[in-house]
């Protein structure tokens, strides 16, 4: 892994500056991404009742998120040039607006069809989130300590995905589905306008004038690696509770416990490992290189283990299959932010972001059919692991290709 860093823009003092400065604030980014994943990741944990209650397949399953998944994708389409144009404050605004309105629908629907609508709109504002996050973090954080800090910020996805795990199962048989998502709404307007105020302006010298395409070319590589990598993400999401269930027994609480465990992993990969990499000198490669080897290897062995396998065994399996598949996502993000200009920052994160979310509407429901044809998880969980492999072999052609000179 040979690519080396971008050269620093700053020390660790802000290149923004922040009404309440650059520590809370990235508390307050990590809380916005953290209630947008309650929300986004929690779809998958309520695909498993949403399945029982309609009587859904497997693949049909997975549809429930690709439906979010895709919607995420159309909207970081957009959102990667608005936000570099008129800031992550005006983006998070609207698109508070707009995600609030449509979780809170969410909670009226009853078919199949009309489910997928109104989660592929939900999507499209869930998408402003990380796109504005993104961006103001990368600028406010402009200096060496940046891998880390977007791994901070990033790690609110695994940290509300672990809380989707372990709440809503018990939320939805207290107040109902429907419930769930009202609460859901409520959740997304607090963490939404709370950190879209705490932005900092955008300076009129930031809202770029239109700039030549071949300067996002050098952040396809990481929008590859992201739209590969996220397979892991978003199988062990998706469907880790219905195979500690099904396969080793698990009832659903504890099965939920479970993903909860994987998620915790991510985090601990993302904030780690985005530390490392500053620690390298910003190299980024090496460390999503990481991720893909465990994550492949903790995939194979989840497909081959026996059904009597220990939770001893298992703990700590769960807790390095969300390290690998879960903990590359800040990474990607800001290798693509790093090898583009400035101004082209937020468009190239953005774009990395959408590219995941591609993958991630495409891998649910194909792991899914090899379940549903196969009869079990082995070859569904071996087949990702080969994925994440030819992953690997991305990160390191990329790695060799230079980034534009910032």
């Amino acid at each position: 892994m040979e690519e080396s860093a971008s050269p620093a823009t700053g020390g660790t003092a802000p290149a923004l500056a922040t009404p309440v400065g650059p520590w809370v604030f990235l508390a307050v980014a990590t809380l916005s991404q953290t209630g947008m994943s309650l929300t986004q990741q929690g779809i998958a944990v309520l695909a498993v009742f949403i399945r029982s209650a309609l009587g859904l397949s497997f693949s049909q399953m997975g549809t429930l998120v690709s439906a979010t998944s895709l919607g995420v994708v159309v909207g970081f389409a957009a959102a990667g040039s608005l936000v570099d144009r008129f800031g992550p404050r005006w983006l998070l605004s609207w698109g508070t607006v707009w995600m609030t309105l449509w979780a809170a629908l969410v909670a009226g629907a009853r078919t199949y069809p009309v489910l997928l609508g109104l989660l592929f709109l939900l999507g499209m504002g869930l998408a402003t989130v990380p796109s504005a996050g993104t961006r103001a973090v990368f600028e406010v954080f402009a200096g060496p300590l940046r891998g880390m800090v977007m791994g901070i910020r990033q790690s609110g996805v695994p940290i509300g995905s672990a809380l989707a795990a372990s709440f809503l199962p018990l939320a939805i048989g207290r107040w109902g589905e429907p419930g769930v998502w009202h609460l859901l709404a409520a959740v997304l307007a607090v963490t939404g306008f709370g950190f879209a105020l705490l932005m900092p302006r955008w300076p009129a010298h930031a809202r770029s004038a239109p700039r030549p395409w071949r300067e996002i070319l050098p952040a396809v590589g990481p929008m590859v690696v992201a739209a590969l990598l996220v397979a892991g993400q978003y199988a062990a999401l998706t469907f880790t509770i219905v195979d500690l269930h099904g396969w080793f027994g698990w009832p659903v609480g504890l099965a939920g416990l479970g993903l909860a465990v994987v998620q915790v992993g991510g985090g601990v990969g993302r904030v780690g490992l985005g530390w490392w990499s500053d620690r390298l000198g910003g190299r980024r490669p090496p460390a999503i290189a990481v991720t893909a080897v465990v994550g492949a290897a903790m995939a194979l062995a989840l497909a081959w283990l026996p059904r009597d396998t220990s939770a001893v065994v298992l703990v700590p399996l769960l807790f390095l299959l969300g390290f690998g598949t879960v903990g590359w996502n800040g990474l990607a993000l800001t290798w693509a932010g790093e090898r583009v200009p400035v101004a082209r920052a937020g468009q190239a994160m953005s774009w990395a972001g959408s590219a995941a979310f591609l993958g991630s509407a495409l891998y649910p429901p194909l792991f899914g059919w090899v379940v549903d044809r196969t009869g079990g998880f082995q070859w569904a969980w071996t087949g990702l692991a080969g994925v994440l492999l030819v992953a690997l072999l991305v990160v390191a052609a990329v790695a060799r290709r230079p980034a534009v000179a910032r």
